[in-house]
């Protein structure tokens, strides 16, 4: 729409925040039903989402009730209804959100307040995969979020760690600023590109305390798997390889290198 966003560094973790967020106009053209087919077309581009994680982890406690906040197409919800539990889903667009309850057969409500109101509060368990850094109030919408949790209800949460720090990352950042490189011209999906510690920070301050916070370094957006297409291809077969290394190398300091997170959290007593 002919906006410039920039991205606003924190000096103490490194996070950094899109600056304007977008407003309501922006964030409705954003995620209409149109945003579903937003991804490429490239076989080789793994998809780094680990929604087997979420059920492992529903099959742990005994069947409550479980939302998946963002939840898409709502594909997670009907493997936690078989698991037993009362699944539901929350979908920022209206349209998608009725899309998503028609295919999965469960309540999928249209955005927080919506969730809010409904009788599957208090939740016993809440997902957001790759959602956090598409929030425009992060801290705001997380302990809304966390007060919606029962007091031993958990929060997992799952995204990318577009800050780092990984060699990838680093390398990538270099390079850009290298050749001045012109912005980038797409919307600004993910208004939050977070760091290993300011995504911890993040939850922390939220309310939340850790069960849970394993970092790892994906693929994506690096080709996963060195097919005949990505040979034929020096960038693609550049970035196959500078993410083998980088993968190695953060391999030396697991709990610090990375590119993703999946993390488990509780209400702290006495959180407001």
């Amino acid at each position: 729409d002919g906006r410039c966003y920039e991205y606003r560094e924190c000096r103490r973790c490194g996070s950094s925040a899109c600056d304007p967020m977008p407003d309501a106009g922006a964030l409705a053209r954003m995620y209409g039903p149109a945003y579903a087919n937003t991804g490429g077309a490239d076989s080789s581009i793994e998809d780094p989402k680990a929604p087997e994680e979420v059920l492992a982890r529903l099959r742990t406690r005994p069947p409550g009730v479980f939302v998946d906040f963002g939840c898409g197409s709502g594909s997670l919800l009907a493997p936690a209804r078989g698991l037993g539990w009362t699944a539901g889903g929350v979908e920022f667009d209206a349209g998608v959100a009725r899309q998503a309850a028609a295919s999965s057969g469960c309540a999928v409500y249209n955005g927080l307040e919506e969730l809010r109101r409904s009788t599957v509060v208090p939740v016993d368990v809440l997902h957001l995969g790759d959602v956090v850094e598409h929030l425009t109030a992060p801290l705001d919408t997380l302990r809304e979020l966390v007060g919606l949790l029962r007091p031993t209800g958990w929060l997992l949460a799952q995204g990318p760690l577009e800050a780092g720090p990984c060699l990838f990352s680093a390398v990538l950042r270099g390079t850009r600023g290298l050749r001045r490189a012109r912005p980038v011209e797409m919307p600004p999906y993910h208004a939050l590109q977070a760091t290993v510690t300011g995504q911890r920070v993040l939850f922390e301050r939220a309310g939340l305390e850790a069960l849970e916070y394993r970092v790892s370094e994906v693929a994506w957006p690096a080709p996963g798997t060195l097919t005949p297409d990505v040979v034929r291809r020096p960038r693609s077969l550049g970035l196959f390889a500078l993410r083998k290394v980088s993968q190695a190398v953060s391999a030396l300091a697991p709990a610090r290198w990375g590119n993703r997170y999946f993390y488990v959290g509780e209400p702290r007593q006495g959180a407001q």
